[in-house]
């Protein structure tokens, strides 16, 4: 996973979960950024309606790194 290499290198991690709705589905996702002594939360986002679409907008967020 090129994407995977990319995000560790810049210092974040994502992580994608399904939220408590099954219908309609919905995906949340949180994006972290490795500090000094642990991870920190730079931003947390709901409202995707598959896995996919959370982590495509998380990569690009980060490739921008705009957050």
């Amino acid at each position: 996973m090129k994407e995977l290499k990319v995000i560790l290198k810049k210092g974040y991690w994502i992580q994608v979960s399904p939220m408590a709705s099954a219908d309609p589905e919905e995906w949340i996702l949180a994006i972290y950024k490795k500090g000094k002594k642990s991870w920190v939360t730079d931003i947390c986002q709901s409202g995707f309606s598959n896995p996919k679409k959370a982590y495509d907008w998380a990569f690009k967020k980060i490739e921008e790194e705009r957050i």
